[in-house]
């Protein structure tokens, strides 16, 4: 079943209809099990780094519900300095990544469906889910955090305070908004002429040259809101919001993702393969580097983020030929476990704060039983066949 996320979505057929006068490709892509198995474990990242943020070093409770989008909402008495180096290096690329993924797919699915089906077609999958999300799963999640703070009213009560005078953050599902409005501004604003072009420009280059030029279009879209912003400042409108330094950075990797697509992407990082992962080992030494100036974290961050991304991908595409079932379960739940994954980790979290365990035991049991309970839940939800059709 096609997920919401257009990187979850089912590779269409060459028997397409009429073509939109948007953005298109040259030919339908062929279902790729590399990109299928890839998107899984990213999302096993998001659950990770959701699942150990509460045992991080110096995390301190935010008494009085005081929880914000980029905060730890529950934070544990148990925790341990590796998990802040892990964060950090998760932090550093996978929701980049998950924007490239996202946007590799866009031209055959609109080849597919046309324009006006596939406006239709992200209202659903992505509005839907982002709508209710918000309304439902959020406040579920935070009311945990709300304990924690020393909260006393019931559910109900804190629902209706955080919805009519917050705070009311969007939690993971920053992701899924900021998804829709990039993918519907970039169909409008690429034309096929355009993306046309950009392609054949890309085609006259070796991948390195296409690496070189990502990492520039990336530096310049982070590196001066980064400098003006901070990391901290999030842009928020009621329960939407995005980390404004990242806007750009995030635009940059998905805009990639809709112009060199799967098949493109495939056939240039098939050859000398070997190179992307190496890089990648590079850039994540130069991250946690102690002897670089202050100045060079910034850069380094874009570094990094670029070469894991195309570190990956071409070990997906390396390994990833064939498929399993269980591949394939965890691939048709993904974005179902991105959705329902973060109130079951909030509550394991908070279910485990009196329990005298240490804090690498606790990360453990709860990304262990976080994800396995996101992926149950997401594939019994996706029994009923109008959620299936979403998720």
């Amino acid at each position: 079943m096609k997920s919401a996320v257009v990187a979850f979505e089912s590779v269409p057929s060459s028997s397409a209809p009429r073509q939109p006068a948007s953005v298109v490709g040259t030919s339908p892509a062929q279902r790729i099990p590399a990109f299928d198995y890839l998107r899984v474990f990213v999302i096993f990242l998001v659950v990770l780094h959701h699942a150990v943020f509460a045992y991080c070093a110096d995390g301190q409770p935010a008494h009085g519900g005081g929880y914000t989008n980029g905060s730890a909402p529950v934070v544990d008495g148990a925790q341990w300095a590796g998990f802040n180096a892990m964060v950090r290096w998760n932090d550093s690329f996978f929701m980049p990544l998950m924007f490239l993924l996202a946007g590799l797919f866009v031209r055959p699915s609109l080849e597919r469906k046309g324009l006006a089906r596939y406006f239709a077609d992200r209202a659903l999958r992505l509005g839907v889910p982002l709508l209710v999300g918000i309304a439902t799963v959020v406040p579920v999640s935070y009311y945990a955090a709300y304990l924690q703070g020393g909260g006393t009213t019931g559910f109900a009560a804190f629902w209706a305070k955080m919805v009519t005078t917050g705070p009311w953050p969007s939690g993971p599902l920053w992701f899924v908004g900021a998804l829709l409005v990039f993918d519907l501004v970039t169909v409008l604003l690429l034309t096929r002429a355009s993306v046309q072009r950009l392609t054949a420009a890309l085609d006259r280059r070796s991948p390195a040259a296409w690496f070189v030029l990502f990492v520039a279009l990336a530096a310049l879209a982070y590196l001066p809101a980064q400098a003006a912003l901070g990391s901290s400042f999030w842009l928020t409108a009621g329960p939407f919001g995005i980390q404004a330094s990242r806007i750009g950075l995030y635009a940059v990797f998905f805009v990639a993702g809709v112009i060199v697509g799967a098949d493109r992407l495939t056939s240039g990082l098939a050859h000398h393969w070997l190179r992307w992962p190496l890089l990648a080992v590079i850039a994540t030494a130069l991250l946690f580097s102690a002897s670089l100036p202050a100045w060079t974290d910034s850069l380094v961050m874009v570094l990094f983020a670029t070469a894991m991304a195309a570190g990956l991908l071409a070990v997906a595409v390396r390994l990833g030929r064939k498929r399993s079932p269980v591949g394939d379960s965890l691939s048709a739940n993904a974005y179902g476990i991105y959705l329902v994954h973060w109130p079951i980790v909030l509550w394991l979290q908070f279910a485990l704060l009196r329990l005298r365990l240490g804090a690498i035991e606790k990360g453990m049991l709860v990304l262990t039983s976080g994800f396995a309970l996101s992926w149950l839940a997401s594939g019994l939800l996706r029994r009923l066949p109008r959620v299936a059709r979403i998720v």
